[in-house]
Protein backbone atom coordinates (compact mmCIF):
# COMPACT_ATOMS: atom_id res chain seq x y z
CA UNK A 1 0.00 0.00 0.00
CA UNK A 2 0.99 3.43 -0.80
CA UNK A 3 2.26 5.66 1.96
CA UNK A 4 -0.46 8.35 1.42
CA UNK A 5 -3.53 5.90 1.03
CA UNK A 6 -2.02 4.06 4.02
CA UNK A 7 -1.37 7.65 5.80
CA UNK A 8 -4.87 8.69 5.18
CA UNK A 9 -6.81 5.55 6.16
CA UNK A 10 -4.92 5.64 9.53
CA UNK A 11 -6.13 9.22 9.89
CA UNK A 12 -9.26 8.51 9.17
CA UNK A 13 -9.39 5.77 12.19
CA UNK A 14 -7.61 7.11 14.64
CA UNK A 15 -8.00 11.70 14.63
CA UNK A 16 -10.66 12.52 12.19
CA UNK A 17 -10.62 16.07 13.77
CA UNK A 18 -7.01 16.64 13.32
CA UNK A 19 -7.56 15.94 9.32
CA UNK A 20 -7.04 19.68 8.48
CA UNK A 21 -3.83 20.11 10.77
CA UNK A 22 -1.61 17.74 8.56
CA UNK A 23 0.66 18.83 6.01
CA UNK A 24 -1.17 18.35 2.60
CA UNK A 25 0.96 15.58 1.53
CA UNK A 26 -1.01 14.43 -1.72
CA UNK A 27 -1.19 18.00 -2.86
CA UNK A 28 2.64 18.84 -2.32
CA UNK A 29 3.36 15.05 -3.83
CA UNK A 30 1.67 16.76 -7.14
CA UNK A 31 3.36 19.62 -7.38
CA UNK A 32 7.18 17.40 -6.52
CA UNK A 33 6.00 15.73 -9.60
CA UNK A 34 5.38 18.88 -11.86
CA UNK A 35 8.69 19.78 -11.10
CA UNK A 36 11.18 20.12 -14.26
CA UNK A 37 14.60 19.09 -14.21
CA UNK A 38 17.37 21.80 -14.43
CA UNK A 39 17.18 23.82 -17.50
CA UNK A 40 13.79 21.92 -18.63
CA UNK A 41 10.79 24.00 -19.19
CA UNK A 42 8.03 22.87 -16.93
CA UNK A 43 4.97 20.25 -18.69
CA UNK A 44 2.19 22.26 -20.54
CA UNK A 45 -0.63 20.91 -17.93
CA UNK A 46 1.82 21.96 -14.60
CA UNK A 47 2.22 25.66 -16.23
CA UNK A 48 -1.46 25.68 -16.64
CA UNK A 49 -1.90 25.41 -12.95
CA UNK A 50 0.87 27.75 -12.05
CA UNK A 51 0.32 31.69 -11.72
CA UNK A 52 2.31 33.48 -14.09
CA UNK A 53 6.01 34.37 -13.41
CA UNK A 54 7.38 37.71 -13.32
CA UNK A 55 7.45 37.73 -17.29
CA UNK A 56 10.88 36.52 -17.82
CA UNK A 57 9.43 33.13 -19.52
CA UNK A 58 11.20 30.89 -17.17
CA UNK A 59 8.25 29.08 -15.46
CA UNK A 60 10.61 26.16 -14.30
CA UNK A 61 11.66 29.10 -11.49
CA UNK A 62 7.71 29.82 -10.79
CA UNK A 63 6.92 26.26 -10.28
CA UNK A 64 10.00 26.24 -7.71
CA UNK A 65 9.24 29.60 -6.06
CA UNK A 66 5.34 28.39 -6.17
CA UNK A 67 6.05 25.09 -4.50
CA UNK A 68 8.43 26.78 -1.69
CA UNK A 69 5.74 28.87 -0.82
CA UNK A 70 2.73 26.19 -0.15
CA UNK A 71 5.28 24.14 1.32
CA UNK A 72 6.35 26.81 3.85
CA UNK A 73 2.47 27.54 4.42
CA UNK A 74 1.59 23.40 5.09
CA UNK A 75 5.40 23.62 7.29
CA UNK A 76 3.55 27.14 9.09
CA UNK A 77 0.44 25.09 9.74
CA UNK A 78 1.93 22.57 11.48
CA UNK A 79 4.04 24.69 13.24
CA UNK A 80 0.94 26.68 14.69
CA UNK A 81 -0.52 23.18 15.26
CA UNK A 82 1.91 21.99 17.86
CA UNK A 83 2.44 25.27 19.65
CA UNK A 84 -1.15 24.97 20.24
CA UNK A 85 -1.21 21.54 21.42
CA UNK A 86 2.47 22.17 23.67
CA UNK A 87 0.06 25.22 25.35
CA UNK A 88 -2.81 22.42 26.35
CA UNK A 89 -0.59 20.40 27.26
CA UNK A 90 0.98 23.26 29.63
CA UNK A 91 -2.39 24.57 30.92
CA UNK A 92 -3.34 21.06 31.73
CA UNK A 93 -0.34 20.07 33.75
CA UNK A 94 -0.37 23.30 35.86
CA UNK A 95 -3.91 22.58 36.24
CA UNK A 96 -2.99 18.97 37.72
Amino acid sequence: MKFGKDFRSHLEETLPAWRDKYLAYKSLKKLIKNLPPDGDPPPVAAAAEVPAGDGDGDGGIALGNWFARVLDMELQKLNDFYIEREEWYVIRLQDL
